[in-house]
C-alpha cells in the first residue's frame, strides 16, 4: 500500500519547487503555514509540504495521511478516512450520505443502478455513475472498481483500493 502514499510524496516535492520558484504563489493558494508550524514561506522544507498537501486531502496532517493510506488505520475507533473521494466539483451532485457503513453498505447492495461507496471522514458517501466521472480515471484504473465491489471501505487495505486512491489524488485538482 505505497502507491498513494508515493503519490503524496510527489506532489509535495512539485509543491516545494513551485513555492521556491514562486514566493507569490503561496499567496494566491492561501496556504495554510500555521497549520504546519512554519511563520515564513523560506522556511519551508519538504516535510512542511507533505503536511500541506495532506491537509488538502483531508486530513489532520502528515503522519494522520501515512497512517490511513498506508492500511494501517485502527478498526476499532472511527477513522478520518480524509476528504479526497469529495472533490469539490461534486458539490452539486445529489448523494446519499450517511453516518454507518452498514446503512450505506445496505443502499449500494439493493440499488438497481451502478453506485459506489465512499468514504468522506468518518462518514460515508454512495454516488451514482456522473460523480466517479469527474475524477477523470485513466482507462486502466476504471475495471478495479469492480474488483472492489464499487465499494471503497469495505476494499480498504488491498491493492486495488492503494491504485484507485492513488489515482483519485494524482487527478485531483491542484494550484501548482
Amino acid at each position: 500500500m505505497d502507491l498513494a502514499i508515493n503519490e503524496i510524496k510527489t506532489q509535495a516535492k512539485k509543491l516545494l519547487k513551485a513555492l521556491r520558484a514562486d514566493i507569490n504563489l503561496m499567496q494566491m493558494m492561501r496556504l495554510p503555514l500555521k497549520k504546519v508550524a512554519v511563520s515564513s514561506p523560506s522556511e519551508l522544507k519538504l516535510k512542511h509540504c507533505l503536511g500541506l498537501v495532506a491537509i488538502e486531502l483531508g486530513f489532520k496532517d502528515w503522519h494522520e495521511a501515512q497512517q490511513i493510506l498506508s492500511g494501517t488505520k485502527p478498526s476499532s475507533t472511527t477513522v478520518n478516512m480524509g476528504s479526497y473521494f469529495y472533490p469539490k466539483s461534486c458539490g452539486g451532485f445529489i448523494n446519499e450520505w450517511f453516518a454507518e457503513y452498514s446503512l450505506a453498505e445496505k443502499t449500494l447492495l439493493k440499488s438497481s443502478t451502478s453506485k459506489w461507496l465512499l468514504p468522506y471522514k468518518n462518514q460515508f458517501i454512495v454516488v451514482e455513475h456522473d460523480y466517479i466521472a469527474v475524477f477523470k480515471l485513466d482507462k486502466d484504473v476504471m475495471p478495479l472498481w469492480k474488483e472492489v465491489k464499487h465499494d471503497m471501505v469495505a476494499s480498504y487495505n488491498s491493492l486495488a483500493w492503494d491504485k484507485i486512491a492513488c489515482a483519485v489524488i494524482r487527478h485531483r485538482p491542484k494550484n501548482y
